[in-house]
């Protein structure tokens, strides 16, 4: 049995950049405890997700005004855990915190089909820029 959490303070920077880190999102130096830190306290919406023995094995981060817009910024799930219903339920609870709200995610081609199923749609014309700004 999975546990789902929305409690913010319930993932330690440590472990969550641990996770990261080992499923090759990046290395320490991207995903320092320092900056995860940083980046948890400013997400909105934590959610985390942790197997039966207490270990964290997914995680969540997203960004909401809770009237218009929700950007999920990430979800991750060991793959150990995946195609087990998890980030479904994790969707589900996204979904509770932000009534009224269109989400918004961006995702690689693989995981098309999960979001599909979910009901989302691709949306037309958009196109994604993006800027690294270097830390100083």
């Amino acid at each position: 049995m999975v546990a789902i959490s929305a409690k913010k303070d319930a993932v330690t920077p440590t472990e969550a950049a641990g996770l990261y880190i080992e499923l090759g999102w990046g290395d320490g130096n991207k995903y320092s405890v320092a900056r995860m830190k940083k980046s948890l306290a400013n997400c909105d919406i934590v959610i985390s997700m942790r197997n039966e023995a207490g270990e964290l094995i997914g995680i969540m981060r997203a960004l909401s005004d809770f009237a218009f817009e929700t950007k999920i910024l990430d979800m991750i799930i060991d793959p150990d855990y995946q195609r087990q219903g998890i980030g479904k339920k994790a969707m589900k609870v996204l979904e509770k915190l932000v009534p009224g709200t269109i989400i918004y995610t961006e995702t690689e081609r693989k995981n098309f089909r999960f979001l599909l199923d979910r009901g989302y749609q691709k949306r037309k014309g958009l196109v994604v820029f993006k800027k690294s700004i270097r830390r100083v």
